[in-house]
C-alpha cells in the first residue's frame, strides 16, 4: 500500500520539522549512543511511512508521541540487543542502578514501585471518561489537545471531567488510607 502524496509531504514536514527534536528525546529516554538513536529514530520515520492508520494531519501531536514512542522503544530494543552481543549482563542491583542513572532513568525502589501499583489499580476504578481525560493530562496533553482528541469536547467539559477524576482519586485514596490503618 502506497501513501498519498498528501501524506508524504505532510511527513516530509514534520520530518523537516522535528527531526532533531526527536533525536534529543530519544538520547534522553532511549540510549547515549549516537549510532542507536540515528537507527531508532530511521526506523520511526518508515513506521510512520507504512501505518496509515496514524493521523499525520494537523494538529500533529497525536503522530508525534506516537513516532517519539516508537523510537524510544526501538532504542531499547537495540541497546539491549547491543549488550546481549556483548555479553552484557548486570551483576547486582548497584550495577543496574549505575546504567540507569548514566542513561537518565532513575530505578524506584520496591516501595515506591508497590505505592505507584496501588495508585494504578485507584485508578482502574475512576469510570472511563474521567479517567481517560486524566491519563491524558497524565501523558502531558494540554487541556486544548485532550480536547480534540475526545472528539468535540470543550476546554469547560475538559476541565470538568479531569476534576471529576481527581476527585474521585482522591476519595478512592482517602478510603484505601482508613481501610489500610
Amino acid at each position: 500500500m502506497t501513501a498519498s502524496t498528501e501524506r508524504l509531504e505532510q511527513i516530509a514536514d514534520m520530518y523537516a520539522t522535528h527531526r532533531d527534536q526527536l533525536q534529543r528525546v530519544v538520547r534522553a529516554r532511549g540510549s547515549n549512543s549516537s549510532a542507536i538513536v540515528e537507527d531508532a529514530c530511521s526506523h520511526a520515520w518508515m513506521q510512520l511511512l507504512t501505518h496509515d492508520y496514524v493521523d499525520v494531519g494537523l494538529p500533529r501531536w497525536g503522530a508525534l508521541a506516537w513516532l517519539t514512542q516508537t523510537a524510544v522503544r526501538e532504542a531499547w530494543r537495540l541497546d539491549n540487543r547491543e549488550r546481549r552481543s556483548h555479553g552484557y549482563v548486570p551483576e547486582d542491583n548497584d550495577d543496574l542502578a549505575r546504567m540507569a542513572g548514566a542513561s537518565g532513568h532513575i530505578l524506584p525502589g520496591a516501595d515506591e514501585l508497590a505505592e505507584q501499583h496501588m495508585r494504578l489499580d485507584l485508578v482502574k476504578q475512576i469510570p472511563e471518561r474521567p479517567r481517560r481525560f486524566l491519563l491524558r493530562l497524565a501523558l502531558g496533553y494540554s487541556y486544548d489537545e485532550i480536547a480534540v482528541a475526545e472528539g468535540a469536547a470543550s476546554y469547560s467539559t475538559v476541565n470538568k471531567q479531569i476534576a471529576r477524576a481527581k476527585r474521585l482519586l482522591r476519595n478512592l485514596e482517602e478510603s484505601d488510607a482508613q481501610r489500610t490503618e
